[in-house]
């Protein structure tokens, strides 16, 4: 094998030629003897760190790293790896020594997912090859290692007494460099761990000195590689997927990495690392994960993607993603439009978001198309919520901005809501009375959504229709109109209790309803009981959504009553006191028969 090699010339001296041709001599005769003795086992020097005692758990770092490099078919790789003082065996009476502050400069090509030529200069201090007993002291510049061929091209020189001696005899320096074993799995080329013993398995590895712990820090750039089909790779936790295994437009997912560090476990800190890069292809069967939502899917593409993923110092992963087009076709989860619905996907939904932009909290922004359905879905506004079933949700140009929406929304469903009917009559002496009610039907409505996050922020308005069943109508107008109650009665009687009994409550056309009261006025007196009239009210009244307070309202109520008995001052305060309370029109909040949707 041929090395270039850099060497100082001799001197000219004859003492020193004397000297010179002494070290010769000794190590011509004397090394091949001393090879064949046995050697002591090397033993690190205090500045190298100790390996653990065990692997250490695998942290998201290096699920991430692992990702990256089970990703890798073919591509390039460039790292400045940074060592640090210390030394570690590399076989059988040879060490790897570096002295001073090194920096490694590797630049490593790949093929079918494992280096096939990697180059690794050295600037700074020191890297040594270091031979015990006799052997060979190299200084290593750089090395060219190619798979099948093993070190094709070096620069180095003899250090001390050997730098004449590897001068004048290339074959030991050749033979020195054969000892080096060079990873050529692309997960230790990633953490910088490229020199040391034969082994075939990539990390975690028994425990022991290796190359890693000389490692300070390494630097990613410039780096992109194809990825094989169907790995598995994680952009922190908010976006999970495979690369294709089959693209659809034959273009296999690329990757970039722009900018990345790596920094090992030392002395009870946990590793750092940091990668920014590009990610442009077909992916499937991943997940995403926005603010509100968490969605799977079976195939999508993502276009101009970028990502940054870090770790924290508490070992788990922050990151940030965006991408010129993000179209995925979901399969499962619950999708939540800001502001609006919350519908759990299934297939064929079809969810493509454009300028994406992801947060590390989850927040995102971006604009959204979407073509969702599901057979269960909900709306929460106002503490109020409605459940859906046999969702259709399509939206067009939905603008997101930090998780808040703005854009229409367009839903066909059917609703169930439980309906908290709040009854406010208006006598002072009823109160407040709740009721239950149970409303179901067909909805549909284009929801117009202005600046719409979660909880109650920003505007949800919109035109709506809705089949309503009418045993919950009748029910809530009759607890609307039910009361009971004490009233004086100036100047003829004075404490009179009053009974309204709703009995009829039914369609006349359009808004109307047809309305039947049975109203009891009874005076009691100690003695017994002084008189009791019963009267049997009818009328009509119009029922009213009021779009502003979200009521149902009683309008233009119209009673007649309709007495036994010839108390007629009881007819003459029954007419115009219902009349006065329910006629729309009358001050205050006292028309109002009820609060809520």
């Amino acid at each position: 094998m041929r090395s270039r090699q850099a060497v100082d010339a001799p001197s000219s001296r004859a003492p020193g030629r004397t000297v010179w041709t002494t070290s010769l001599l000794l190590g011509l005769f004397v090394t091949p003897v001393l090879a064949q003795a046995p050697v002591l086992p090397a033993v690190p020097r205090a500045a190298a760190a100790a390996s653990p005692a065990g692997p250490p758990q695998e942290s998201g770092s290096q699920i991430v790293l692992n990702q990256i490099a089970g990703c890798v078919d073919s591509g390039a790789f460039s790292l400045e790896i940074d060592l640090r003082p210390g030394r570690i065996p590399v076989a059988d009476a040879w060490n790897v020594e570096v002295v001073g502050t090194s920096t490694a400069a590797l630049v490593a090509a790949a093929v079918g997912g494992h280096v096939s030529r990697l180059d690794l200069a050295v600037t700074g201090g020191t890297l040594l090859l270091e031979g015990k007993h006799l052997r060979p002291k190299i200084l290593i510049t750089s090395l060219r290692f190619e798979e099948g061929k093993g070190i094709t091209e070096a620069k180095y020189r003899g250090r001390g007494i050997w730098r004449p001696i590897v001068w004048v005899f290339r074959g030991l320096a050749s033979s020195a460099l054969r000892k080096l074993e060079f990873r050529t799995d692309i997960l230790s080329v990633l953490h910088g761990d490229v020199l040391g013993a034969t082994s075939a398995a990539p990390p975690p590895r028994p425990p022991g000195p290796s190359f890693i712990d000389l490692v300070r820090e390494v630097r990613i750039h410039d780096s992109e590689f194809v990825a094989y089909g169907d790995r598995p790779l994680s952009l922190g936790t908010m976006v999970e997927f495979h690369t294709a295994s089959q693209p659809r437009e034959g273009k296999p997912v690329r990757v970039a990495i722009v900018a990345g560090l790596f920094r090992p476990t030392r002395e009870g800190r946990l590793e750092q690392f940091e990668v920014a890069g590009r990610v442009d292809g077909e992916i499937e069967n991943g997940a995403i994960a926005f603010v509100g939502s968490r969605c799977t899917f079976s195939h999508g593409e993502m276009r101009g993607g970028s990502f940054r993923v870090a770790s924290r110092t508490d070992g788990t992963l922050e990151a940030t993603i965006s991408a010129a087009t993000l179209a995925v076709d979901l399969t499962a989860g619950e999708l939540h439009v800001p502001g609006g619905p919350r519908v759990d996907v299934e297939t064929p939904s079809r969810f493509v978001v454009r300028d994406l932009r992801l947060q590390p909290d989850g927040q995102y922004s971006g604009i959204v198309d979407a073509e969702l359905f599901g057979k269960a879905g909900r709306i929460e506004r106002a503490g109020v919520v409605v459940s859906l079933s046999n969702v259709k949700l399509r939206t067009s140009g939905a603008t997101i901005v930090s998780g808040r929406a703005t854009g229409d929304v367009e839903l066909e469903s059917e609703y169930r809501m439980d309906y908290p009917l709040v009854v406010r009559y208006p006598v002072a002496q009823v109160g407040v009375r709740r009721v239950q009610l149970l409303f179901q039907g067909s909805f549909t409505t284009t929801l117009h959504l202005r600046d719409a996050g979660g909880g109650d922020e920003g505007t949800a308005t919109g035109e709506y229709r809705f089949t309503v069943p009418w045993p919950p109508v009748e029910r809530a107008a009759f607890e609307v109109l039910r009361a009971k109650w004490i009233q004086d009665i100036p100047p003829v009687l004075r404490t009179v209790d009053f009974v309204i009994e709703p009995r009829r409550f039914g369609p006349c056309g359009g808004s109307c309803f047809l309305v039947g009261l049975g109203v009891t006025a009874e005076k009691k007196e100690a003695k017994g009981r002084l008189f009791r009239q019963i009267c049997d009210t009818q009328g009509k009244a119009d029922l009213v959504v009021d779009a502003a307070s979200r009521s149902f309202v009683l309008r233009n109520v119209r009673i007649e009553p309709r007495c036994r008995g010839i108390v007629g001052w009881v007819v003459n305060f029954i007419g115009p006191f219902l009349r006065n309370h329910y006629a729309a029109g009358t001050a205050g909040d006292r028309q109002r028969a009820a609060h809520g949707l």
